[in-house]
């Protein structure tokens, strides 16, 4: 979990790499991290820090799927995968409480309505014998639209 408006945790950074290198220590290849973050520059640093170590960083949290999925050094990485939810709400819930919330203070329970426009936003990625990523593609699935696939920018 990222430092940036989030709850207080132990520093993600030092941790990751402990971790990192404890699984590595085990000869553990697939190696894939969620980093649950609210600022893209904490997801990009540990990308940067970890990727010839892991197979994979997946940013989340934010609900809004970004567009620089990419491999790098056959690491794939992804700012914020993305929802699955409403995409005519808030971060794939309903309207109302966020909205009541920025109005007046008043917070409330986040729930996705009963109906809604869906979206479901997903990475898929393919890793070697030895845990590198050689190829990943962001999928979007509408309930009312065609579904869209990119590939990611290979380096």
């Amino acid at each position: 979990m990222g430092h940036y408006t989030m709850p207080l945790a132990d520093n993600p950074f030092t941790m990751a790499v402990e971790a990192v290198q404890a699984l590595k220590a085990q000869n553990i290849k697939h190696i894939i991290v969620d980093m649950h973050a609210e600022a893209s520059s904490e997801k990009q640093a540990l990308f940067h820090m970890l990727k010839n170590d892991v197979s994979a960083i997946l940013g989340t949290h934010t609900h809004v799927g970004t567009d620089d999925l990419q491999v790098q050094e056959g690491c794939c990485f992804v700012t914020d995968v993305g929802l699955t939810g409403c995409r005519d709400g808030v971060i794939g819930m309903g309207k109302e409480v966020p909205m009541q919330r920025l109005l007046t203070g008043i917070g409330g329970h986040f729930d996705v309505p009963d109906t809604c426009k869906a979206l479901l936003q997903m990475v898929v990625f393919e890793l070697d014998e030895e845990g590198r990523c050689v190829g990943a593609e962001k999928i979007k699935i509408y309930d009312d639209k065609p579904k869209i696939v990119t590939s990611a920018w290979m380096e």
